[in-house]
């Protein structure tokens, strides 16, 4: 769980009851004063993942494809988003706007950041800037390492 984030925190981002993450988590439920196994479902799992930073790969390392590629979409989803949202905010308010400048000081960053770096780790570096930047802006708890 990333530093700071709290169970509760956790499962409200990812669209889910605070019980449900500590049933999943656990990996199993109580029905009927019976422990029964619930690894989750893929898309479930897949949103606790990407609450938490965990990548596509390491879900498949544990033999969880279902969930991983469930994330990888979530990924592609949100990138998506984020390419679109920024076309529509480069031709609303042209290339001077103070998210354009911001977009050419972060690009750069990023460009020097991911040099070097193996598929994995930019995978990792990806997921973790992504995340960064799906957290809402009124957010208390920003991620940490």
């Amino acid at each position: 769980m990333r530093a700071g984030l709290s169970q509760r925190a956790a499962a409200k981002r990812a669209k889910i009851s605070e019980t449900r993450w500590r049933q999943i988590a656990a990996g199993y439920q109580v029905i009927n004063k019976q422990r029964v196994a619930d690894p989750g479902p893929g898309g479930t799992l897949a949103r606790m993942a990407r609450v938490v930073e965990v990548t596509p790969e390491q879900l498949d390392a544990v033999d969880r494809p279902d969930a991983a590629a469930a994330l990888r979409e979530i990924i592609e989803a949100e990138a998506e988003a984020g390419r679109a949202a920024l076309a529509d905010t480069g031709a609303a308010t042209g290339p001077q706007s103070r998210v354009d400048e911001r977009w050419q000081m972060l690009e750069a960053l990023l460009r020097q950041a991911r040099t070097g770096l193996t598929p994995p780790e930019y995978a990792t570096l990806a997921a973790r800037v992504t995340a960064f930047v799906t957290i809402p802006p009124d957010d208390p708890s920003p991620p940490t390492e």
